[in-house]
């Protein structure tokens, strides 16, 4: 009776062909499993841990100088051993170790850095390395799916995911926007790689933002992170590695858009000692053009007048009270 039942519920065995071999397959059914597991294996050998010691004075209450060891992350640029971080990492280092993901630690030197956007660019005597992916404009969007890459606490290379939260007019610094993003960035993460959902760099990882909620305590706020954008950032290490420091013009004043009528950037300060100020530039002033481009956009004007080489001659046209000025300032190099 049992033979007659299993007759008729596994046909095959009445036709001679016997049991299926999927019966006894332990393979699970699949579930369209999400991974950026190809990304991480892209971008992971690429990026490093860093160990910078510095020798910091004796204070009031100690009798010798003290040692210090700061803990980072960099990104391998180039197969040849340019590794880019962030300058706070390495800042003041006496001695600085780059430890690669195949377990060899290889002593750094400082090619240059560059204040502004907090970048160093480190050489490691070591050939044939694994370069980060790059492709010259990632394209970045907001709601982009972000990997962030790097060494938190000293755990080893840690991976976490969010999304691209802004990419303009954070008004968090006067030469370049940043990157914000809601991936978790902790102590150790500096220097490291934002990577997009393919493992291609899009920005070096700097800062979590902090907020001062007393007197003496800083508090850092979850879900409120900042990277260099990847084309400031190789833009940044090429002309360090090409003259040992970046070069930006500067003409002394700072603005807003005017959100009054007329477009254009109204200046709200001049500083002392600078082309604005021998110019004439006061203000209120409301700037429309500069070097002969209509200055429309902030970020775009504050951009070519900072890549205009420091000697040039600029004019710029100005409104102030209904009449149209032209003043003309030599560039002068940013400090």
């Amino acid at each position: 009776m049992i033979a007659c039942v299993i007759l008729f519920l596994v046909p095959n065995l009445r036709q001679g062909t016997g049991l299926p071999l999927a019966v006894f397959s332990a393979e699970p059914i699949s579930t369209n499993k999400v991974s950026f597991n190809s990304a991480v294996n892209a971008s992971g050998p690429a990026v490093v841990n860093i160990y910078s010691q510095n020798i910091e004075n004796a204070g009031y209450n100690r009798r010798q100088a003290v040692e210090r060891t700061s803990l980072g992350s960099g990104v391998i640029m180039t197969s040849n051993g340019y590794v880019l971080t962030c300058y706070h990492v390495i800042a003041n280092a006496k001695l600085i170790l780059v430890a690669l993901q195949d377990g060899r630690l290889e002593e750094a030197q400082i090619v240059g850095f560059d204040a502004v956007t907090d970048l160093a660019v480190l050489s490691i005597p070591v050939d044939n390395l694994h370069a980060i992916p790059q492709m010259e404009d990632p394209k970045t969007l907001v709601g982009d799916v972000v990997l962030a890459v790097g060494n938190p606490y000293n755990l080893g290379q840690t991976v976490t995911q969010g999304i691209v939260s802004r990419i303009s007019n954070n008004g968090l610094n006067n030469y370049f926007d940043y990157i914000q993003t809601d991936a978790v960035l902790n102590e150790g993460n500096s220097g490291g790689a934002l990577v997009d959902s393919e493992g291609y760099l899009i920005g070096i990882n700097n800062a979590n933002f902090k907020t001062r909620i007393s007197r003496n305590r800083v508090e850092s706020v979850d879900g409120v992170s900042f990277a260099v954008p990847y084309t400031l950032a190789k833009k940044v290490m090429d002309e360090i590695i090409s003259t040992g420091k970046v070069t930006r013009g500067a003409l002394g004043f700072a603005g807003e858009p005017n959100n009054l009528g007329d477009m254009g950037i109204l200046v709200t300060s001049v500083y002392s000692g600078t082309p604005a100020e021998t110019a004439g530039l006061a203000v209120k002033d409301l700037i429309v053009s500069v070097g002969g481009r209509p200055a429309t956009n902030i970020r775009k004007t504050l951009d070519f007048i900072t890549d205009t080489p420091p000697g040039t001659i600029l004019d710029i046209e100005v409104n102030r009270d209904g009449k149209l000025l032209n003043l003309a300032m030599q560039v002068a190099e940013l400090q």
